[in-house]
């Protein structure tokens, strides 16, 4: 009896997990957004938050600075905050080709705001509009680096292409600059 009661008791719970989940999942997360157009690059990706200043990260997991950057909580949560406050968007841009890890990263951080993995359109915007010119061993390369940031202005227009990492000073002070135009 006590067995039929107990596999009783976990069938129940089994059941519950099956109905509440969701509902607790998207409560929980309700600030992060993944965005999932495969076909954007980088204008049309931005052109979706037309009227607004977007801080732009780009980053992925396999990057150590980039997830040491994302991991600075109290600088992450404070400049959370202020864009909350200002209307101003945050749009994260990842290298990974493994959604699992990225989504797993994102939740155990708590990083609010948009999200979209690179597709090739971004790809090919980031190394050509984005990209330096480099000498390498005597021939010219464009490369491209991350963790790198961008801040786009109200009329969707680049207004740094190199900024700092969340939490900087010099970020605050651009994002506050481009909110008094």
């Amino acid at each position: 009896m006590k067995e039929f009661k107990a596999m009783s008791l976990i069938r129940f719970i089994i059941f519950l997990s099956f109905i509440f989940p969701a509902k607790a999942q998207t409560l929980k997360n309700n600030n992060i957004h993944y965005l999932t157009d495969t076909t954007a690059n980088f204008d049309s990706l931005i052109s979706e938050f037309k009227g607004k200043i977007i801080y732009v990260d780009i980053w992925a997991t396999w990057c150590s600075p980039c997830t040491h950057e994302l991991q600075m909580r109290k600088d992450t949560k404070a400049f959370k905050d202020f864009a909350s406050k200002n209307d101003i968007v945050i749009l994260y841009i990842c290298c990974d080709k493994n959604s699992k890890e990225w989504k797993s990263f994102i939740t155990a951080n708590k990083l609010t705001g948009y999200h979209i993995l690179v597709n090739p359109y971004l790809d090919k915007d980031f190394h050509t509009t984005f990209s330096t010119v480099q000498n390498r061993k005597g021939v010219m390369k464009r490369s491209f680096y991350i963790p790198r940031h961008i801040i786009i202005d109200k009329n969707g227009m680049v207004a740094d292409s190199s900024v700092d990492s969340q939490g900087s000073a010099s970020v605050y002070a651009q994002l506050k600059k481009l909110l008094n135009k």
